[in-house]
């Protein structure tokens, strides 16, 4: 399915820092030549105001908002949480209520889609995420070290437990989103850590057991490069999650770090950018695509991998 600049969306990843207001937020990406907005889980309650002010005056419409939306203070559902899969149950409960308030929002903003981190198995990033990622970055993936830091992990990655309660909270989603015949898709997106969930297999699962309703998949591009430099996946993803996937976030990434610009990040040959390449299917078969794109990054930077991204992948 051909696309061009219009048809993608920015996320608010990119300037929740540099705004000062919800007018403020959306203008600013609006002067990069966008005018569909994913909203990110850092948007304030504060900034809602000036957003839907400029979505009433037609400046922008939503694609998609991210769980927990608006954004939460409480550090135990934040995007880096057990969220879905908590053992508690009044954690879990909690969990569930607070992404019917992001649905319930996403009805408001006119988004067709809410994102979801869905859970993790709840290890210290310094124990296994960063320490393989330096590794990774140093290019010694082929040494000894690594080698025994990834079987550490695989033995520490006891997921089933979380990924049965997350089960549960998902068809408790479904359930509210079908009762109430509510136009929304519920993306449950892959993860950026080694110990969060789901991975590509993770994924897989999700898709047997939600096909046909109101759950889909939410494939990110930089995540998906990252895990699968770990050695934790690998594309191709079975064509019935494939049918599911509602949305992507798309960026670049390479040596363990992601959301460059896409095609930014060149190959062996100058003018060629292959990191994007083994998801070109998922890129032309997905209804919501949204760029999302490190604050690190210029206007410049921006717009330069948009324009090469189109052209590249838009036909």
């Amino acid at each position: 399915m051909s696309f061009t600049k219009a048809d993608l969306a920015i996320s608010t990843m990119w300037n929740f820092r540099k705004a000062h207001s919800g007018e403020e937020l959306i203008d600013q990406l609006t002067a990069l030549g966008f005018s569909r907005v994913e909203l990110n889980y850092q948007v304030r309650p504060e900034w809602l105001h000036g957003i839907r002010r400029r979505i009433a005056e037609g400046s922008i419409t939503v694609s998609s908002v991210h769980n927990v939306f608006p954004k939460t203070l409480d550090p135990r559902f934040d995007t880096d949480s057990v969220m879905l899969g908590y053992e508690d149950e009044a954690l879990r409960r909690q969990a569930v209520e607070l992404a019917k308030g992001s649905i319930e929002w996403a009805l408001v903003l006119g988004a067709g889609a809410v994102v979801f981190h869905p859970t993790e198995v709840p290890l210290s990033p310094n124990a296994f995420d960063v320490p393989l990622k330096a590794l990774i970055k140093a290019h010694r993936t082929d040494e000894e070290e690594y080698r025994t830091l990834l079987n550490r992990l695989l033995e520490a990655r006891r997921a089933q437990p979380y990924l049965d309660r997350m089960m549960k909270s998902i068809h408790e989603l479904a359930d509210y989103v079908a009762q109430n015949n509510l136009p929304v898709k519920l993306g449950m997106e892959n993860r950026a850590m080694c110990h969060q969930c789901p991975t590509y297999p993770e994924m897989e699962m999700i898709a047997g057991r939600f096909h046909g309703g109101p759950v889909g998949l939410w494939l990110d591009t930089g995540h998906g490069i990252m895990m699968q430099e770990m050695g934790l996946q690998q594309l191709p993803l079975s064509e019935k999650a494939a049918d599911m996937i509602v949305g992507m976030h798309i960026h670049d990434a390479a040596d363990a770090l992601d959301h460059y610009a896409p095609c930014t990040l060149e190959g062996s040959a100058p003018g060629v950018y292959p990191a994007l390449e083994p998801f070109r299917p998922y890129i032309a078969r997905c209804p919501i695509r949204v760029l999302e794109l490190s604050g690190r990054l210029s206007a410049e930077e921006i717009v330069t991998g948009t324009d090469r991204f189109v052209e590249r992948f838009g036909q």
